[in-house]
């Protein structure tokens, strides 16, 4: 299984590590930061971009997924790290922070969820998410993008500039319909586990990033921190789903702050622990 992988900066081997995982549809060229004292490392998820895609699909499920993931950050001689994931991606960061702790140092969820703890709901979602891997399958990828992206949960997004805008289509369009169908049918929220018992005991900084106009996911998030003092939320105005696509910024500026007050965190604790 080999999974594409690039280093946005990396620019000093003492430089904490930020590894970014995408959304539904995207890459790891859906990330860019101006970090100088963080190295980012952005990957392409199973089934998109220049990762693999034809492969067995058990390996596009969540517990494989992130097996594959903690392997390569060792294939890539990272000891210690920060994640960063928006919506599929958050969900991905959260399983791997929960089923594959060592090394990780703190997390932040751009959206997404822990699961769906309703049995019904997440039958309900399982069909809804095999809809549209039949969508896929049955219609063209252009009539697919086409329809995600008419979704109320982009709405925010018609506002950026026709750029912008062009560049996420085009990413999106890059996709293979295979390697999407087998991310929503073995990776889609409907089959993701419920990660809401393991929140209490999960003993890991996360930093929760929600739009204020992403009613959904404020809902979500509210709950989330509501689970473990370790947990914080912060909303970014003007902003939907997508926040490091709709304040960049911001979203850079929020994240950079996070990581150095955790830093900071982590070494006045070994400090304190050389002291003793």
């Amino acid at each position: 299984m080999n999974y594409a992988y690039h280093w946005l900066q990396k620019s000093n081997p003492q430089n904490p590590v930020l590894i970014c995982l995408h959304g539904f549809t995207g890459t790891s060229q859906s990330f860019s930061f101006s970090f100088t004292e963080i190295n980012v490392l952005a990957i392409d998820l199973i089934g998109h971009g220049q990762t693999d895609v034809y492969v067995h699909p058990y390996r596009y499920k969540l517990s494989v997924l992130v097996k594959d993931l903690s392997l390569l950050t060792i294939q890539l001689n990272i000891d210690s790290f920060y994640l960063l994931g928006y919506s599929m991606g958050a969900r991905t960061a959260l399983a791997w922070s929960i089923e594959q702790p060592k090394g990780i140092k703190g997390l932040v969820m751009e959206g997404g969820t822990p699961g769906i703890q309703s049995p019904l709901e997440k039958i309900e979602r399982k069909k809804q998410d095999n809809r549209l891997a039949t969508m896929l399958f049955t219609s063209s990828l252009a009539h697919f993008i086409e329809y995600w992206e008419s979704l109320p949960i982009f709405n925010s997004q018609k506002m950026l500039p026709l750029s912008v805008r062009r560049n996420i289509r085009r990413e999106r369009l890059s996709q293979q319909v295979i390697g999407l169908a087998l991310s929503l049918m073995y990776m889609g929220t409907g089959q993701q586990k419920n990660y809401w018992p393991d929140l209490k005991k999960l003993q890991l900084p996360i930093l929760y990033l929600v739009g204020e106009e992403d009613i959904k996911f404020q809902k979500i998030g509210k709950q989330f921190i509501e689970q473990n003092k370790c947990f914080r939320m912060i909303q970014v105005a003007n902003s939907g789903h997508c926040i490091h696509l709709e304040q960049p910024k911001t979203f850079e500026r929020l994240v950079g702050q996070w990581i150095k007050e955790e830093e900071t965190k982590h070494a006045n604790n070994k400090n304190k622990s050389t002291a003793i």
